[in-house]
């Protein structure tokens, strides 16, 4: 389960130039001689406090993973190995935006209802608004774009077989709420489902828009750099076949590398994930072109690294 994707240089740059200025150290001299004719040594102030860097506003963060299969939602869309990044930016005030990318599987039409249909990469671009409350209560708002630059087209609809020649991109809605380790989001797809299209009327065609999913998710630190993850969601596939189940575990570590001068390199994260569905509504749905069974329960491992870059004007 996600990112994000959903920018000047010069904001974001600029301040990384300013550095403070150090002042020397204030003397004073005693106004007058001591009693007794001994002139006292001049009084030394300690040195001014060097201004605190005054923190940014702004924060840009880029990622790169290898994982062994990229998952969404319990699906496998990926037929192996999926190359996965992105850039987040983020605001103080709460605002966000980024985008991210992966390979995925061209074969993956999900039974000729959309889906991949011979795209080989998705780009996703996506923005919102976060805050945490003192309460420890969270609220995220965001929305999403799903990209396929291969501009394939949806294949056929699902149950008549018609070639509908529809773009599979799609835009999601999502909203999620939090307290401490636990968040339930929501997300509703206002286009058609990456492009499908159901049996019905309308010339018999109907719209896939309003498609939902559920999921409540838990995420918790333990020591020694570990986090562990566990998740159940529930998918709706309007006037299709794809309603399923999907709940997943996880465990990963953050380590950094050493290096010869020994200062580490920090922002590595490793583990993996066990994904599985229930209560699939038609087996048949989630079968790529080739034949690949894509929603079978699955381990998939991931080495990810991060790079964080922050800067102010």
């Amino acid at each position: 389960m996600t990112s994000f994707g959903k920018k000047t240089v010069r904001n974001l740059i600029c301040a990384l130039y300013a550095s403070p200025i150090l002042f020397g150290s204030v003397y004073a001299m005693a106004d007058e001689a001591p009693a007794g004719g001994v002139i006292a040594a001049p009084a030394v102030d300690a040195p001014a406090a060097e201004p605190a860097e005054p923190t940014s506003p702004h924060s840009l963060t880029f990622n790169l993973g290898l994982y062994s299969n990229y998952m969404f939602r319990g699906v496998a869309l990926s037929d192996g190995p999926a190359l996965q990044g992105g850039a987040d930016y983020a605001h103080s005030s709460g605002f966000y935006a980024g985008t991210w990318f992966s390979n995925i599987d061209k074969n993956f039409t999900g039974h000729g209802d959309g889906f991949s249909g011979g795209n080989k990469i998705e780009i996703d671009i996506y923005g919102g608004y976060a805050h945490t409350f003192e309460n420890g209560f969270g609220i995220n708002l965001m929305g999403n774009y799903y990209w396929y630059p291969d501009r394939e087209k949806s294949a056929t609809y699902l149950e008549t077989g018609v070639s509908d020649g529809r773009r599979q991109d799609s835009f999601e809605a999502s909203i999620g709420l939090s307290y401490e380790f636990l968040t339930y989001t929501y997300y509703n797809v206002l286009t058609n489902y990456y492009g499908a299209a159901a049996s019905g009327t309308n010339n018999g065609k109907k719209n896939t828009k309003n498609a939902d999913y559920h999921e409540l998710k838990m995420t918790h630190k333990l020591p020694g750099d570990l986090s562990i993850m566990a998740k159940v969601g529930y998918q709706n596939t309007k006037n299709l076949t794809g309603d399923q189940g999907d709940y997943a575990i996880g465990i990963s570590r953050d380590f950094s590398l050493p290096t010869a001068s020994g200062k580490p390199i920090e922002g590595f994260n490793a583990g993996a994930v066990f994904t599985n569905t229930f209560a699939v509504q038609d087996e048949a749905y989630y079968e790529t072109s080739d034949g690949r069974d894509t929603n079978d329960a699955t381990i998939t491992f991931l080495h990810q690294a991060y790079l964080v870059v922050k800067a102010a004007c």
